[in-house]
């Protein structure tokens, strides 16, 4: 993964010029930020959908001395409160808005860094062709079945 991102820093480097290779793979590391909290948030979003009704239960008996305080403490969770297709999309939208807003930074990143704007969007090309590299990658590895 490292070796990747700094292959494309350096392809960015030659492109753009003037930046050292260093200060390039850091500001440019920020960019992958949303990506990685896109990639968490799909990963665990159907543990926060299911595991999340347990707040009912929980509300009304926050110690655990049978207590009903809203009358909810009897509450089941209920694994199909929402369909697998609803939650498949859903991944796919909070990894593409990751991603968007990944390409996003890495431009004002490109912007800040380059000595002028025709440098800054020739530099920034092979990040963006890294980060549509990792959003295909992530959209073909969440189309993939879970079992076989």
């Amino acid at each position: 993964f490292f070796g990747l991102y700094a292959g494309f820093v350096k392809l960015c480097q030659a492109m753009g010029g003037g930046t050292s290779f260093r200060g390039l793979a850091g500001a440019f590391a920020y960019s992958l930020v949303p990506i990685a909290l896109a990639y968490q948030a799909a990963h665990y979003y159907t543990l926060l959908i299911t595991e999340g009704q347990n707040l009912f239960a929980l509300a009304s008996d926050p110690f655990g001395r049978d207590w009903n305080l809203f009358g909810t403490a009897g509450y089941e969770v209920d694994v199909n409160v929402v369909g697998a297709a609803f939650v498949w999309y859903s991944q796919v939208a909070l990894i593409v808005a990751g991603h968007v807003v990944a390409v996003y930074l890495a431009h004002a990143v490109a912007l800040r860094e380059a000595q002028c704007p025709k440098l800054a969007l020739r530099s920034q090309l092979p990040m963006l062709a890294l980060m549509v590299l990792y959003t295909v990658t992530s959209l073909w590895v969440l189309s993939q079945p879970v079992v076989e």
